[in-house]
């Protein structure tokens, strides 16, 4: 029985040495892991403040990443703007004004019909983007219904005055004013 209690206990110290060796297995598999991780996390972070650095610069730099001039922003810098209504759908009305879109120096939207610019007045909903270079207008749902430079039928018609529930006073400065209809592009 001594021999067979000496041999458990060979046994076991030898188990135990097995065991410690799959110890230190587990543990540099978990100190490798460890330094994956935090290597990703530094790869991982590295890119996201690239990210905000670059649409900072975006933001800072608008209309294609060139620096305002020495004498203000360029042109193609300022942001367009719409007058819009309170209603929310098209002008009822029944008139038609054959125009192309431009923006003034102050990025108002404006119809060039021959030599005179009429003031837009755009249903609730309709919004502008682009720079006052190249932009689109969008209906309320995001559809694009016109775009600058495109020589378009606008239906609607005039309106006496501006009214105090309407958006971009500031772009409704002299001239006529025009409640848009619906819209086409000339063929």
């Amino acid at each position: 029985m001594t021999d067979l209690q000496d041999l458990l206990r060979t046994t076991a110290a030898e188990g135990s040495n097995t065991v410690d060796l799959a110890e230190n297995a587990v543990a540099d598999r978990i100190r490798h892991r460890r330094t994956r991780t935090q290597r990703l996390t530094v790869a991982g972070t590295a890119l996201v403040a690239a990210a905000v650095i670059a649409g900072t610069t975006w933001t800072v730099y608008p209309g294609g990443g060139h620096q305002p001039t020495a004498n203000g922003p360029s042109a193609a810098a300022i942001p367009p703007r719409i007058v819009t209504s309170d209603f929310a759908g098209p002008s009822g009305m029944e008139a038609l004004l054959v125009a192309t879109l431009t923006a003034d120096a102050n990025g108002c939207v404006r119809a060039q019909a021959g030599e005179s610019a009429v003031t837009l007045v755009w249903p609730r909903g309709y919004t502008v983007r682009g720079d006052s270079q190249a932009f689109e207008i969008l209906d309320a749902i995001g559809k694009v219904v016109a775009r600058s430079g495109v020589p378009i039928s606008i239906g609607g018609g005039g309106a006496d005055r501006f009214q105090n529930t309407w958006t971009g006073r500031e772009c409704a400065t002299g001239g006529h004013l025009w409640m848009v209809g619906g819209i086409s592009a000339r063929r």
